[in-house]
C-alpha cells in the first residue's frame, strides 16, 4: 500500500503543476474595475450617438453619367418614399466638366451654414466625398467607391432611429484584453478586401499587432489611425457575419499596444443596408472564439 502511495505522488504533483500552469496561462494582467467600467460605458454612449448617423440613412444610389433626378415622385431616377418631400428635389448631373447639383423650381436647398443655393458645383475631397446639402429633414452628399459615384441620402426623421434597440454585448471579460506588440510596416501595404455595395475595394494597412492567446501567437493587420477589422469563430452565429471593428491606440513607433476585444463593435452594415462596409482580410480571421464585444442579437 505504501509503495502504491509513493508511485502516485509524482503523478499527482505533475497534475497539480499542469493545472497551475494552465491557470496562470489564462490569467489576465488586466482588471475589470469601476474605473474600467466607467470608461467603457462612456465609449458605449459615444458609439450610440455616432450610430444615429447610419440609422438616418435612407438611400444610396449609383449615379449615372448623365442627369440624375431624385424626390418622392416615381418618375424620378431615384425615388424617396417620404411623404413630406417635394415631387422632385433636384438633379445631380455628371458632366465632362464635373458634377453639378441644380435645385428644382421653388425647392429651397441650403448648405451647412444655411446659405441658400440653386446651382452649385459638387467638389469632391481627397476621400471622394462632397459637402452635404439640405432640404427640410433630408440631407445628402456625393460619395465615391471604387471610382464610382453614389448619392447618399439621410433622413433625420427616419423611423429606423426609434426602432433600433441596440445590440447585446458579451459580459466584460479580462481574458480578452491583451498587451500586444505593434510593428509598423516599412511601407503601407494595399490589399483588396471584400466590401458592401462595390464588392471589393482596396484598403491600406500600416502595421500589425502581435499577441498571444492560449499559448499561440496571432497577428492582426491594422489600418490607418488604428482602424482594425477582425473576424473569429463567433462570426455568423452570435456576432455579425461580416466581422467586427475596433480602434487601437497605436504608438508613434514600434512598441506595446493594448488590444481590448471588449471594445469590438458591429460595422454599420449590421444595421443599415445603405452603408459601404469593408470586411476583414483573411489574415485577420482569428481561429478561436472572441467572447467579447458586441453581438448581433
Amino acid at each position: 500500500m505504501s509503495q502504491k502511495r509513493q508511485i502516485m505522488k509524482p503523478s499527482i504533483l505533475i497534475f497539480l503543476l499542469i493545472s497551475l500552469l494552465s491557470c496562470e496561462e489564462n490569467k489576465s494582467q488586466f482588471k475589470i474595475d469601476d474605473e474600467y467600467i466607467a470608461k467603457f460605458e462612456e465609449n458605449k454612449k459615444q458609439r450610440a450617438q455616432n450610430r444615429i448617423n447610419y440609422l438616418q440613412l435612407t438611400g444610396l444610389f449609383k449615379l449615372n453619367d448623365s442627369i440624375n433626378t431624385f424626390g418622392k415622385d416615381i418618375l424620378n431616377d431615384f425615388v424617396l418614399n417620404i411623404d413630406a418631400l417635394p415631387k422632385t428635389i433636384g438633379t445631380v448631373s455628371i458632366l465632362k466638366g464635373g458634377i453639378v447639383f441644380i435645385a428644382f423650381k421653388d425647392v429651397i436647398i441650403k448648405t451647412y451654414n444655411d446659405s441658400i443655393v440653386n446651382t452649385i458645383p459638387i467638389i469632391l475631397n481627397e476621400y471622394g466625398s462632397s459637402i452635404k446639402l439640405y432640404h427640410e429633414q433630408l440631407n445628402w452628399q456625393v460619395i465615391t467607391r471604387s471610382k464610382q459615384h453614389y448619392l447618399r441620402v439621410w433622413d433625420t426623421k427616419n423611423p429606423t432611429i426609434e426602432a433600433f434597440k441596440g445590440f447585446e454585448l458579451y459580459k466584460l471579460n479580462p481574458k480578452f484584453i491583451f498587451e500586444g506588440q505593434f510593428t509598423y510596416y516599412e511601407k503601407s501595404k494595399s490589399e483588396i478586401v471584400k466590401s458592401e455595395i462595390d464588392g471589393k475595394r482596396s484598403t491600406s494597412f500600416i502595421g500589425k499587432v502581435t499577441f498571444e492567446y492560449n499559448g499561440e501567437t496571432h497577428d492582426i493587420d491594422v489600418g490607418e489611425s488604428g482602424f482594425t477589422m477582425v473576424s473569429d469563430q463567433t462570426s455568423g452565429d452570435d456576432t455579425y457575419g461580416g466581422g467586427r471593428y475596433i480602434y487601437l491606440d497605436i504608438p508613434e513607433t514600434d512598441g506595446l499596444v493594448k488590444l481590448d476585444f471588449n471594445y469590438l463593435y458591429n460595422p454599420p452594415c449590421a444595421f443599415s443596408k445603405f452603408t459601404t462596409c469593408l470586411y476583414p482580410p483573411r489574415q485577420n480571421v482569428m481561429p478561436f472564439k472572441i467572447l467579447a464585444g458586441e453581438k448581433i442579437k
